[in-house]
């Protein structure tokens, strides 16, 4: 079976295209940055609060700029509709694992996120089933759930026998 990491880039995929501006909310290790550029996409803005991350990353592309901040910020730096945006909430495996996403930083980027996604724009959050997680999960689940469905088109991918990671995958409708 595919990894969900897999899985949320074969959801981002149908959107993107060489104009296409994307956004990766969590860089992390960087994986979903670099396969953003490996799409040929016009444009990746990736956020992160360790510097020691952006670092480990070590991108260099001139498609590529990276902002050392949190990703509840993101509307300060991003003026425009964006094509694609990829989360992945918790911590950045090989760093401080105290250092983590929280569930009022989090649900504030998610909700700016579905504002700056264009019309037929996806956005993938990967879930991640630690102890914080559990609560921010839950938390920007039930706010999905509340968001119109003329509006947005919500899909739940999750293994049911095992406690592991799972995908949602939000497209805006109009």
């Amino acid at each position: 079976m595919r990894s969900f990491v897999d899985l949320s880039h074969d959801f981002l995929k149908p959107v993107l295209h060489y104009q296409a501006i994307c956004v990766d909310a969590t860089l992390g290790n960087g994986l979903d940055s670099r396969f953003f550029l490996s799409q040929k996409v016009k444009k990746v803005i990736a956020f992160e609060i360790q510097q020691e991350a952006i670092d480990n990353s070590n991108i260099q592309d001139s498609h590529f700029e990276v902002h050392l901040m949190g990703h509840e910020h993101m509307d300060e730096i991003i003026h425009q509709e964006v094509d694609a945006m990829i989360f992945n909430f918790g911590y950045c495996p090989g760093l401080d694992e105290s250092i983590h996403t929280n569930v009022n930083t989090s649900l504030e980027a998610v909700k700016k996120g579905l504002a700056l996604l264009k019309k037929k724009g996806r956005m993938a959050l990967v879930f991640y089933p630690h102890d914080q997680g559990q609560q921010e999960a839950q938390e920007i689940e039930n706010y999905l759930m509340s968001l119109d469905s003329n509006q947005y088109m919500i899909l739940k991918t999750k293994l049911m026998n095992r406690k592991s990671p799972y995908l949602v995958g939000i497209e805006k409708i109009r």
